[in-house]
């Protein structure tokens, strides 16, 4: 009987292990964007330092992209024009593996015109985030 009782303990205590480490090795949730500001100035950490979306004509206008999850993505960010203009489109990979923020920037050549403008970003080809600015 204590050879049952002990064999049992030892099968209890590796089915508790087993669980523990498939909890452990739950796989990491895909890469999302969190949040998009805007702003005339970008920190080391690719934050920007003073959000904003009012940018006189020759602003180099900055874009912070806060991410979670983990994972190889694609990251695009598309400068388009008040007059629907494509200005420029610009891709990154990444492959963050915790929360991150990633940094986009543009300045036409011979300034922004005056008016709203929009950079729209997509991750992995889905769903795209849009950001409105105005140029004054």
């Amino acid at each position: 009987m204590r050879a049952f009782a002990s064999s049992t303990s030892r099968a209890v205590a590796v089915l508790m292990l087993l669980a523990t480490c498939g909890a452990c090795s739950k796989p990491a949730e895909p890469v999302r964007i969190t949040a998009i500001d805007l702003g005339s100035t970008i920190n080391p950490d690719n934050t920007v330092s003073s959000p904003n979306v009012t940018f006189p004509p020759a602003a180099t206008v900055y874009a912070s992209i806060s991410t979670e999850g983990a994972g190889p993505a694609t990251l695009v960010a598309r400068w388009t024009g008040a007059d629907g203009q494509v200005f420029t489109e610009q891709t990154q990979s990444i492959n963050p593996t915790k929360p991150a923020h990633f940094e986009f920037h543009f300045t036409p050549p011979g300034n922004w015109p005056k008016g709203m403008h929009k950079v729209v970003f997509t991750l992995n080809g889905g769903g795209s985030r849009t950001r409105d600015f105005e140029i004054r």
